[in-house]
């Protein structure tokens, strides 16, 4: 004997498998600044199946697989600016690395960093427009088209 669902429980079933199918686009957890932030700025350990198993549950699976790294979607903000992708090493070389590339120019995000966190970036050649930026704790900013890229990175077995 078969029994049919009502109305309202196909409804309710159909809304939870949705719910479930868009779970990665609910965006970034609420711990997402205290963990991707520190990271970013050298702060904190590089543990990439941390932060490639904690990025797939914040935006879904990576899009994309190149220039050695995971590069992960992501509509969040960090130091007070909008973050478009966010990418962390694949292992395929000798470096660990997450970063993220942020909607705004390389000045601006040093600036708003130092307001936000405190850590100071300074250029690496003053001389120079398009010139990197450095911080004391080793994390990097650099152009990256019109935007700008954040990142720490680390030789492997030294992190």
């Amino acid at each position: 004997m078969s029994r049919k669902l009502s109305a309202p429980l196909v409804t309710i079933a159909t809304i939870l498998i949705i719910c479930a199918n868009n779970a990665y686009a609910l965006g970034p957890k609420p711990d997402f600044s205290v963990t991707v932030g520190p990271a970013i700025l050298c702060r904190d350990q590089l543990d990439m199946k941390f932060f490639y198993d904690y990025l797939t549950a914040s935006f879904g699976p990576s899009y994309k697989q190149e220039q050695g790294a995971y590069w992960f979607r992501a509509k969040a903000q960090l130091f007070g600016k909008d973050i478009k992708e966010i990418f962390i090493s694949d292992q395929s070389s000798d470096w660990a690395f997450v970063g993220a590339v942020f909607n705004a120019k390389p000045d601006d995000l040093a600036k708003s960093v130092q307001a936000s966190a405190g850590t100071i970036f300074g250029k690496t050649d003053s001389g120079y427009k398009y010139s990197p930026y450095q911080s004391q704790g080793t994390s990097e900013i650099m152009w990256q088209k019109n935007d700008s890229k954040l990142l720490c990175r680390r030789m492997i077995g030294r992190f």
